[in-house]
């Protein structure tokens, strides 16, 4: 394996370890009185600032952007992060999130589909079973078989959406790289998405559970900015400049094995079974199979 490849699928699978440490953060911030639209508002606006710093400490001038990167950002947030994070956490109030987690977890599938489809991107047989495989693999990890959960069609339908959401996003951030720094870029997103947030909290009505929150919901919440939120999102685009988003996507599903060891750790009531282990082995398989004998010009042609 090119070293290039290498330390993309390394960036790759570290920010899918950041990223599983979410679920557990927002079940903590969840039990000491913050609500998930507020929280993801919070999250959101406080990431926005911390990126938008950090860039303007580096390159002042990388903030400055045109009308079009605003509507290219703007994009992304309602049609992909913003929009994805709004659909998981409705969806996850529906249908639980086991089955919330395997329907985002399409993502993979639906990268591959957009390149193929509008963006004359190959589809190759290889990637097709690997993607294939490793969406069994969640199923199996999330513990969906055997499951008791009633599904609704519209938490399906969310769940699902969840999935396109990501899946846009990866597309369009992807694309948008090639001409702005990841910090700048997604500094402007998550602002974007903390506007959108608090517009949704508000007509829900509980933006004001903000004032109520404790020390530990406030620390889960900073903890949820530094982990799965910077350190993740820049080590994934990292990844994704060096081997396109579609094999970085597929790669990214280790985020579900790490997210149901980090919750044994978490919580030890909630084991793994033997199924969620074999679930884990077959992603784990998956992730071999998009990467085994990938040609080292998909490096280079992705790099910007």
């Amino acid at each position: 394996m090119p070293a290039a490849r290498r330390a993309a699928v390394i960036a790759v699978v570290a920010s899918a370890a950041c990223f599983a440490t979410l679920g557990i953060l927002q079940r903590w911030a969840s039990e000491h009185g913050a609500e998930p639209m507020s929280m993801l508002a919070v999250r959101f606006a406080i990431a926005a600032a911390l990126m938008a710093a950090v860039q303007a400490a580096r390159d002042p001038r990388a903030l400055r952007v045109s009308r079009g990167d605003l509507g290219r950002f703007a994009a992304m947030s309602l049609t992909g992060y913003g929009a994805a994070s709004l659909c998981y956490a409705t969806a996850n109030n529906l249908i639980g999130t086991p089955v919330t987690t395997v329907l985002l977890y399409t993502y993979p599938a639906m990268v591959s589909v957009i390149g193929w489809l509008f963006l004359s991107e190959r589809f190759p047989p290889r990637r097709i079973a690997a993607v294939l495989l490793t969406f069994a693999g969640c199923a199996l990890a999330a513990g969906v078989l055997g499951s008791s959960t009633e599904l609704k069609p519209l938490g399906i339908l969310l769940g699902l959406g969840a999935g396109l959401g990501y899946a846009v996003f990866n597309v369009l951030s992807f694309r948008t790289m090639a001409r702005t720094p990841r910090m700048t870029l997604m500094a402007y997103v998550f602002a974007m998405s903390a506007v959108e947030m608090t517009v949704a909290a508000g007509l829900s009505g509980t933006i004001g559970t903000v004032a109520r929150w404790d020390g530990t919901a406030w620390g889960s919440v900073a903890l949820m900015v530094a982990i799965p939120t910077f350190a993740a999102i820049m080590l994934y685009l990292g990844g994704v400049q060096r081997m396109g988003a579609a094999q970085a996507a597929v790669v990214s599903t280790l985020e579900l094995p790490f997210a149901v060891i980090f919750a044994a750790m978490a919580f030890p009531l909630e084991q793994l079974t033997p199924m969620q282990m074999v679930g884990a082995a077959i992603v784990l398989g998956g992730v071999v199979l998009a990467e085994w004998g990938a040609p080292a010009g998909e490096v280079d042609a992705a790099a910007v």
